[in-house]
């Protein structure tokens, strides 16, 4: 079994080699919410979890990603139309095209959460 150590060193190395093979993106921290469960204290410890390059998209509420949120914003476009459309299929793919269409950014993510 790999120690904490051996497991943030291997996802420190492949966060560098994402980011030499992609200078261009941006590296984004997402940080789970049980890590700063509370704001009593001005800094918390968080555990570094593997990086991925994937697509975000941030509204009013909250950040989406794409490999995980895409699905879920298809079905509230789909649930949320209100057009002249009749056919399931169209407005299926109306809510595929709303989601596509979207202010997509490919980044590395890198997941931060709590320590073990």
């Amino acid at each position: 079994m790999e120690s904490q150590t051996e497991i943030q060193q291997k996802n420190i190395k492949t966060l560098i080699q994402l980011a030499k093979e992609n200078p261009d993106l941006r590296i984004v921290p997402m940080v789970d919410s049980e890590v700063v469960a509370d704001d009593d204290y001005a800094y918390w410890t968080g555990s570094w979890g593997k990086p991925e390059i994937d697509e975000l998209y941030i509204d009013d509420e909250r950040v989406y990603f794409k490999s995980a949120d895409e699905e879920g914003l298809i079905d509230k476009f789909y649930d949320e139309y209100k057009g002249d459309l009749e056919y399931e299929e169209d407005i299926a793919a109306y809510a595929e095209k709303k989601v596509e269409d979207l202010n997509w950014e490919k980044v590395i993510a890198v997941n931060i959460g709590t320590p073990d």
